[in-house]
């Protein structure tokens, strides 16, 4: 996964703000009569606070003719930084030979040595046990992870001898803890790279349950407030958290995946409508901890598309207690999941689909002009050439699989060209572009 870049990037600055009398003509560029826009301030703002995105329709901001002089100014991509939040509970010590653990440090390991020496990445182990204990802990000591965020010439082998003296136990799996203290890690870290986390798991969460709906807010609000990407692989396993943590994260595994993939997620039979909290392990096998169950289900309404309701396929369901149906299938899920015979090269895939998606990303420095003082979020345009083609101007998208571009976060400290525009940018040369002064082309 080595990539060569050859990227020429240059930041055009306006040096003459585009005002009520010097603004560009909006509008088609068809000659069709441009529309006019209002010089006005917004009603309910303050002078400190950013004004909402104007849609400045369709015109050429890099057009000299249209009011805002410019003048280049180097810029370059931004690295990413990336943390690995690994799960080490007893379950992934399971009976295959060789284990899931074994099967997933050697993925791990295997990724790490495609990937560039420049390129971020930490790792974090969760949860802490002790000798046997389990508990809802995560662990980072003086506020640092196992292995903290470095270049991978650093860390590559710091976290390979993490994983090889790291052993799976505990019965816990506290991933919304696990998550919080990687957000909170990233907080520490200076830069206006792109950040994020992954979290890898082969389990539900049972710790805190009650605090699923808070979690899963902040995993969204970690993402447009602070630019931070959450992404969510399953090792044998797909559920609602995972699936919606990917989806409030922003890295979607599909543009058309369902957030609740699942039939509901349950601690006990009071938690489902049909009664029956359905469970892989039994919760005598690991006392006084919370097993995660799914719903079963009465027919195929209860179960998100494409999954079906069909009778339960365990043969021994009669044996062990009374059968009950459940949705089944290949669910349509956000996250990644590493399942089967194939678990390990599955897994591989993943890591090296999200380092391609995420520690290649187009994230570009997003200088303020001579007076900072007076940026303007609103008044923004990207532009990209490659060579031998014409400037494609790009619209502003919350979007990520369209040609376009967003701030990396409401720092406004970077910028993210998204879409497959940004796999070509990675690949050949090219000259990135920005204008300050013009308002902003929205899609």
């Amino acid at each position: 996964m080595r990539r060569c870049f050859n990227l020429t990037f240059a930041l055009v600055l306006a040096l003459a703000g585009c005002t009520a009398g010097n603004r560009p003509p909006t509008g088609s560029t068809d000659g069709a009569t441009p529309m006019s826009m209002d010089s006005g301030t917004t009603p309910g703002l303050d002078a400190t606070t950013p004004p909402p995105p104007r849609d400045a329709g369709v015109f050429d901001p890099f057009d000299p003719d249209g009011g805002c002089g410019a003048s280049a100014i180097p810029t370059e991509r931004l690295p990413g930084s990336l943390l690995i939040v690994f799960d080490r509970s007893g379950s992934m010590n399971n009976d295959t030979t060789p284990t899931r653990w074994q099967q997933s440090v050697s993925a791990i390991n295997a990724v790490l040595a495609t990937l560039s020496d420049d390129l971020n990445v930490g790792l974090q182990l969760f949860p802490y046990a002790s000798s046997g204990s389990d508990n809802c802990t995560v662990e980072l000591a003086m506020g640092r992870p196992n292995v903290p965020i470095a270049p991978l010439s650093t860390t590559r082998a710091q976290i390979m001898s993490a994983l090889a003296a790291a052993r799976p136990e505990g019965g816990t799996t506290p991933i919304y803890e696990a998550a919080r203290q990687g957000y909170r890690y990233l907080d520490t870290l200076s830069g206006p790279g792109q950040r994020g986390i992954i979290v890898v798991t082969d389990g539900g969460n049972n710790c805190m349950d009650s605090e699923r709906a808070a979690f899963l807010a902040q995993v969204q609000m970690e993402r447009t407030s602070r630019g931070y990407l959450t992404y969510a692989v399953g090792l044998d396993e797909s559920n609602n958290d995972l699936s919606t943590m990917a989806f409030n994260g922003g890295t979607p595994r599909t543009p058309d995946c369902l957030p609740e993939c699942r039939n509901r997620s349950c601690l006990t039979n009071a938690d489902c409508a049909s009664g029956r909290c359905v469970k892989l392990i039994d919760d005598s096998m690991f006392p006084g901890i919370p097993i995660p169950g799914e719903c079963s289900c009465r027919g195929d309404m209860d179960c998100p598309s494409p999954l079906t309701c069909r009778p339960d396929p365990n043969p021994l369901c009669g044996l062990l207690g009374s059968c009950a149906d459940q949705c089944q299938g290949t669910a349509n899920c956000c996250h990644y999941n590493a399942a089967g015979a194939s678990f390990r090269a599955e897994f591989e895939a993943a890591l090296a689909d999200i380092a391609s998606r995420f520690l290649d990303s187009c994230v570009f420095a997003l200088p303020r002009g001579s007076d900072p003082a007076s940026f303007d979020p609103a008044l923004v345009n990207v532009g990209v050439t490659f060579d031998g083609e014409p400037r494609t101007v790009l619209r502003r998208s919350d979007d990520s699989s369209v040609d376009s571009w967003r701030f990396s976060s409401d720092a406004y400290e970077s910028i993210v060209i998204q879409g497959p525009i940004c796999d070509r940018l990675l690949s050949g040369a090219a000259t990135v572009e920005i204008v300050l002064g013009c308002p902003t082309i929205l899609i």
